[in-house]
């Protein structure tokens, strides 16, 4: 009866809200809407700009591993500080800067301590203090940080057009770091073994497990799934649908391109997040009613018609404002589909590891595609070449995921390119 009433699970599902909330929807979310007030002042490309982004994924995908083992190693209050410390204050120090290669330095620590308190913490706290519905859980988490974004990208936008973008990052600097130290310092606990209880839900477990045996009988070893084709198939899908993804960061300067002004792109921004928020939930909901293979043939629709409403948003703001609606109902299933992907293809033997190489398709498409959107326009000084590339890039990833699921592993193993010769 303790559990149901309240459980110690749920101080760590709002403390790791709150971390998230204001690392990824504060400082993540907001950046885009820097690049162009930045750029125009201190004299640069967009495309220059934006390269720290790209030096930042970089870093990422070079430090992951070691900050999955540092939390699993220290405890996770003071790496959770280690990561605040690291991404906020850095962020803050953008508002001191008068050169670009000032980014570029600061991208560095900034990357390595988002890899702390936006990618893992989440995830593994979740894993560690949640026995059941622990997609759910996670999908509530990524839903709350969307909420998040679409409060704080207008606040911030705001803040840039009123105060300047200097006094803006300052200020989603300092606010991450506060709200960051004290939710890890009152909330956060390493593991419900280190308190003397069980992860919430761990007495239904059982009862549980009948329903889900065909999952777990899944058993895909990592060195057979990295040998298979759906593997590279799911790998290129996670780089095209986050290539698609990632043009949010260009939403803000591509709204004021058009004739609307910074509130009111920052506004159509926060519609993203709400996007983003009701699609985290939905996404898991419906993959558990219609399967995940129906899910993202209808995300990789509903891109295409945020595409086509991209391209046609100069007519109206209703238009621009629910293409980047539709649009965050897209980015979100980056972060949904791509576990539950995962779990459907290999199983549960292995599947932290192969889901870290999966994942890493995300940065990597954060490193070409978010430099590339800029050169483009700043080639092209037009952001509709881009628009077309986001449409060819959502029909690779409807042929990647149709072939990826023709060749998933089953209990006989995984289908390789040998076999398939």
């Amino acid at each position: 009866m303790t559990e149901r009433r309240w459980h110690y699970a749920w101080n760590i599902l709002l403390g790791v809200i709150l971390i998230r909330g204001f690392a990824g929807g504060g400082i993540n979310m907001t950046s885009g809407l820097f690049l162009l007030p930045v750029s125009r002042e201190i004299g640069v490309g967009i495309g220059s700009l934006s390269l720290y982004m790209s030096i930042s994924s970089v870093v990422l995908v070079l430090f992951l591993p070691l900050a999955g083992k540092l939390i699993n190693k220290y405890d996770i209050r003071m790496v959770t500080l280690a990561g605040a410390a690291l991404q906020a204050v850095s962020f803050a120090a953008c508002g001191f800067l008068n050169k670009v290669y000032g980014w570029y330095l600061l991208a560095v620590p900034q990357a390595i301590g988002a890899a702390i308190v936006v990618n893992l913490l989440g995830p593994i706290l979740i894993n560690r203090w949640f026995s059941r519905n622990v997609g759910l859980m996670l999908g509530i988490q990524m839903a709350c940080v969307s909420l998040f974004g679409a409060v704080l990208q207008p606040v911030t936008s705001a803040v840039i057009a009123g105060s300047g973008w200097r006094t803006a990052y300052i200020l989603v600097g300092g606010v991450t770091f506060a709200v960051i130290l004290l939710a890890s310092l009152i909330l956060l606990r390493n593991s419900p073994k280190d308190s003397g209880m069980l992860p919430y839900g761990a007495e239904e477990k059982t009862a549980a497990a009948d329903k889900e045996k065909p999952r777990q009988q899944l058993e895909i070893e990592e060195k057979t799934a990295l040998k298979s084709i759906s593997f590279y198939l799911l790998l290129i899908f996670m780089i095209a649908i986050t290539g698609v993804g990632v043009f949010v960061q260009h939403i803000p300067t591509y709204g004021q391109l058009l004739g609307y002004s910074a509130q009111s792109t920052g506004m159509a921004l926060a519609f993203a997040s709400v996007g983003s928020s009701i699609g985290s939930v939905a996404i898991g909901m419906i993959s558990d009613r219609i399967g995940s293979l129906k899910t993202c043939y209808g995300i990789i629709v509903i891109g295409l018609l945020a595409a086509a409403g991209f391209l046609f948003a100069s007519h109206s703001f209703l238009i621009f404002g629910l293409a980047t609606f539709m649009h965050g109902l897209v980015s979100s299933g980056v972060m949904v589909l791509a576990p539950i992907l995962t779990l459907t293809f290999y199983g549960q033997k292995d599947y932290e590891k192969i889901y870290a190489k999966v994942s890493m398709g995300a940065p990597l498409a954060s490193i070409l595609l978010i430099p590339a959107y800029g050169f483009i326009y700043d080639f092209m000084n037009d952001y509709r070449p881009v628009l077309f590339g986001i449409i060819i890039l959502l029909l690779i990833s409807a042929f990647c995921i149709a072939a990826g699921w023709k060749n998933r592993c089953t209990m006989d193993g995984c289908p390789t390119w040998k076999t398939r010769k």
